[in-house]
C-alpha cells in the first residue's frame, strides 16, 4: 500500500565509491541498512519480480500507444469517408436540400465520433504517464540495489518538491488528442455553418464568423478538459482502477 510519504532514492559518492541512501520526503533518512543486506535471501526473487513487472509495465506502455494510434486512424478515416460522401451528395443535389439535411445528420455523428476519441486518447495518455511512473520507481529499486549502475540507467535524481513545468497549450496541441482535439473543433464549427446555411442565412461572412467562434470555443473546451485531466491525475487513482486487488485476495496472498 503507498503511503504519501514514500521513499526517494539519493545516489551519492563517499570515498571514491558510490552508496544508495533512501531518503523520505522531508530529506531524513529513512535507513542506512544496504538495501541487498536487508533483503538477504529474498534478493534474488525481488530481483525477479521486478524485472517481470518491468516488462509488463513496458507492454502496458506499448499497448496504450498502439490503443491510441488505433482510435486516432479510426477518426481520420471516418472523417475521410464522410467528406467523400459529402462530396457526392452535393454534386448530385447541387448543394440543394438534401445536401444539408445528409450534411446536418451526418456531421453531429462525425461530431460525437471525435469527442469520445478525444476523451479516450487523454485517458491513454493520462494511463501512459500513470505506468511512467512506476517504470521510474522501479528504475529506482534497481539504484538501490546496485548503485553502480546509475551511469547506465535513465534515473533523474531531485527531491519530489520540484514540480515538472506545466505543458503549454502549443505543447497538448502536438498529442494525437490534440490533434483530433482540433479536427473535432472544425467539424463542430463546419456544422454550426451549415446550420445558418440551411436556415436561410446567405451571407458568407455570417456562417464563417459564427463557425469560426463555435470552433474556438469548441478547441478551448477541448484543451481545459485534456489540461484538468492531466493535473489531476494521480498514479494512484490509475492503479486502483487497472490493477486493484479485493481484500480477499490480498489475504490469501498473505
Amino acid at each position: 500500500m503507498s503511503t504519501d510519504a514514500s521513499p526517494e532514492l539519493a545516489v551519492s559518492r563517499d570515498g571514491g565509491t558510490w552508496r544508495a541512501v533512501q531518503r523520505s520526503d522531508d530529506g531524513e533518512d529513512a535507513s542506512r541498512a544496504p538495501l541487498v543486506d536487508r533483503l538477504g535471501p529474498r534478493l534474488g526473487p525481488a530481483v525477479t519480480f521486478a524485472t517481470t513487472e518491468h516488462f509488463n509495465l513496458q507492454t502496458a506502455r506499448a499497448l496504450t500507444v498502439s490503443e491510441a494510434n488505433g482510435r486516432a486512424s479510426i477518426y481520420l478515416a471516418a472523417l475521410s469517408g464522410n467528406l467523400i460522401a459529402l462530396a457526392f451528395v452535393g454534386q448530385m443535389s447541387r448543394l440543394g436540400a438534401t445536401f444539408y439535411a445528409f450534411a446536418l445528420i451526418l456531421l453531429p455523428v462525425l461530431a460525437f465520433v471525435g469527442l469520445v476519441t478525444f476523451l479516450r486518447l487523454v485517458q491513454s495518455s493520462i494511463e501512459d504517464l500513470a505506468y511512467a511512473h512506476r517504470i521510474a520507481r522501479l528504475r529506482s529499486f534497481y539504484l538501490r540495489v546496485a548503485p553502480e549502475l546509475e551511469p547506465y540507467l535513465v534515473a533523474v535524481l531531485g527531491t519530489r518538491s520540484a514540480a515538472p513545468l506545466p505543458p503549454s497549450a502549443w505543447q497538448l496541441t502536438l498529442t494525437a488528442a490534440g490533434m483530433v482535439a482540433v479536427i473535432n473543433s472544425v467539424v463542430v464549427a463546419a456544422c454550426a455553418g451549415l446550420v445558418l446555411e440551411a436556415a436561410g442565412v446567405h451571407s458568407l461572412a455570417i456562417p464563417i464568423a459564427l463557425g469560426a467562434v463555435i470552433g474556438a470555443a469548441a478547441f478551448t473546451l477541448h484543451e481545459r478538459h485534456h489540461r484538468r485531466a492531466r493535473d489531476t491525475y494521480r498514479p494512484e487513482a490509475v492503479d486502483r482502477a487497472a490493477i486493484l486487488a479485493p481484500p480477499s485476495q490480498r489475504a490469501d496472498a498473505a
